[in-house]
């Protein structure tokens, strides 16, 4: 018996531990680095959804086995129409992560990318919503990846309010060129500010 209320002690310290010295908790995404060839709705990638502004097909959404960061296959995204934007995501609940600071993280490769009215390029999408509208969001606002690049790991934060009930993640490609999406992390760093 008191082997069993030390080991519950034990647990319990060590879980106010990580919690006091900020540990990242990993929150977990569906084919978070797209190795799955399940088909998902519509045709995307399983666990991904995919839009687009209005109007005729602008954006294409593809599992790429030729250019990829990790595994067998990335995500890219292709402009051939004229609309301004096409992003791929996915949603999760936000119950358990409102008033905390979320990180999402991803590798993205760009070519001929120019932005277009309605941003710079490709981006990290993170966005907390309620009933469908975004209530707080992080696109990259500062630091849209333009060009041609290489691979690169990059990452937005987000405070996710009180009232949300949806949290988004993916990434965006505003204009022409092209976008790919590889090995995304979602984290919790800790309380909101």
């Amino acid at each position: 018996m008191k082997r069993m209320a030390r080991a519950i002690l034990a647990a319990i310290c060590l879980a106010l531990l990580s919690s006091v010295s900020g540990a990242m908790v990993a929150i977990p995404l569906i084919n978070a680095g797209f190795e799955s060839t399940k088909p998902g709705m519509f045709g995307n990638p399983e666990g991904w959804v995919s839009i687009q502004h209005a109007g005729d097909l602008s954006y294409t959404f593809r599992l790429d086995e030729a250019v990829r960061h990790d595994g067998a296959r990335s995500v890219r995204i292709d402009n051939v129409g004229p609309e301004p934007f096409g992003s791929i995501y996915q949603q999760l609940p936000a119950a358990a992560h409102r008033g905390k600071r979320l990180r999402f993280s991803a590798w993205l490769r760009t070519e001929n990318v120019r932005g277009s009215l309605t941003g710079g390029g490709g981006v990290l999408i993170l966005q907390a919503m309620r009933s469908g509208a975004p209530l707080a969001w992080n696109h990259m606002k500062d630091m849209p990846v333009a060009g041609s690049t290489e691979w690169k790991r990059y990452e937005v934060e987000l405070d996710v309010p009180a009232t949300a009930d949806q949290i988004e993640v993916g990434a965006m490609l505003h204009g022409p060129g092209k976008l790919w999406l590889d090995d995304a992390e979602l984290q919790v760093t800790g309380g909101g500010r």
